[in-house]
């Protein structure tokens, strides 16, 4: 029976289950608490990043609005909502490995950690899906002419500046596009502008009316071998190897006559996982030629993209940093899927192992954090930070 049932249909319901097993956590928490800010002030003001200046001016961060309009709308029940997102993106992702002339299957799904931007509050989600969705556009743009898609091309990059402040970026899109894209209509490169442009003029104009300043956390350095080693971890698995304990292993494994022993052999089986599922991606990008040219533009653009914010922003929870990235992860994973098998079968099965291996070590943790009973009380991290906590719309949805 199990046989006769699509894996990607099987990795949804799994997603949906983490999806509504997951407690809202760290930062995760954060963008929750800045929605009801949100619900009750129109302006999602994140108390994270705000703050005051001198001891006297405050200092209130405005994030781009349209992820927590939606988790503002949905209140309690913004669950649903991830569950929403995390279709829509099955289904873009299907679609675009067939216009792509790819085959689609639930390995490319998985990775980078897919299920850690749906599982929890990520504003990269949606990200993830508008990115999709113009990269959709692109594609069929190339081929035909079509209306539908033209509103797409559109639409998509105007609702990316309301989504993420690093969409500022998406006229480098169009620059490697068209030094990469022979037969692309400078036409339909217009209509991406202009929706671009309309974004960015709404934000600015969304910022000036809420009376705070844009939200930025750019903190410019050159990065050591040490930060770009642990953002790399950060992509390529969702257990990260400096974060587990002895504790963690006591808990899933009560043998503590050889918990010394078997920590390293965990440690050097998780950075083996991670090897395994980097495979696919360098036997991909050594046949990118054979890839559609917007593709090979797309890829171009967002790798610059996350490696500048690398720079820019650090290593932490990197991943999230590959929101344009994503698009076409899935399409080089199969890719290169297809291209190991040619050399191993068992290679490639022993690769698609540690894809699945993976997700189970996280869906595990999840379901220990669960029943742990674990739940983030905004209200004590506020009393943490007197600078913010006499901001009435802080304290009222923080402590009410």
């Amino acid at each position: 029976m199990w046989r006769k049932i699509n894996p990607i249909i099987i990795y949804f319901i799994l997603l949906c289950f983490l999806i509504l097993i997951t407690p809202p956590y760290g930062d995760p928490a954060i963008v929750l608490w800045t929605s009801k800010i949100m619900s009750k002030t129109g302006f999602p003001y994140d108390p994270v990043c705000s703050e005051t200046v001198d001891d006297v001016d405050l200092r209130l961060c405005v994030r781009s609005p349209l992820y927590y309009l939606l988790l503002a709308f949905s209140s309690e029940y913004y669950k649903i909502v991830l569950i929403i997102l995390v279709g829509l993106y099955f289904i873009l992702q299907v679609r675009l490995a067939h216009y792509s002339g790819l085959s689609s299957s639930v390995y490319g799904l998985m990775f980078p950690p897919i299920y850690l931007l749906f599982s929890r509050t990520y504003v990269d989600s949606l990200t993830v899906i508008l990115s999709t969705t113009l990269l959709l556009a692109l594609i069929k743009l190339g081929a035909e002419d079509n209306k539908h898609y033209k509103t797409l091309l559109f639409l998509a990059p105007l609702l990316l500046m309301l989504t993420r402040e690093s969409s500022i970026v998406l006229p480098f899109l169009l620059l490697t596009i068209f030094l990469v894209t022979r037969n692309f209509k400078d036409k339909n490169l217009l209509i991406l502008v202009l929706g671009w442009v309309a974004g960015l003029f709404i934000y600015h104009l969304y910022i000036n009316l809420s009376g705070g300043v844009s939200y930025s956390d750019f903190q410019p350095h050159i990065p050591s071998l040490e930060e770009t080693y642990r953002a790399i971890m950060r992509i390529l698995t969702p257990i990260i190897p400096w974060e587990v304990t002895f504790e963690d292993l006591q808990a899933y494994l009560p043998l503590s006559t050889y918990e010394y022993y078997l920590m390293p052999i965990l440690l050097i089986a998780i950075h083996l996982l991670a090897v395994m599922v980097l495979i696919p991606l360098v036997f991909s990008l050594v046949h990118f030629r054979e890839l559609p040219s917007v593709i090979v533009g797309w890829l171009i653009f967002s790798f610059l993209v996350s490696a500048g914010l690398l720079f820019l922003k650090g290593d932490i929870d990197f991943f999230r940093h590959l929101s344009y990235l994503v698009p076409v992860v899935s399409l080089l994973i199969e890719k290169g899927l297809t291209e190991v098998e040619r050399y191993s079968k068992f290679g490639v099965r022993f690769i698609k192992i540690s894809f699945i291996l993976l997700f189970a070590l996280y869906l595990i943790r999840t379901v220990r954090l669960y029943t742990s009973g674990y739940a983030f009380n905004p209200c004590q991290y506020l009393l943490k930070r007197p600078e913010i906590s006499s901001i009435p719309i802080f304290y009222e949805t923080a402590c009410s």
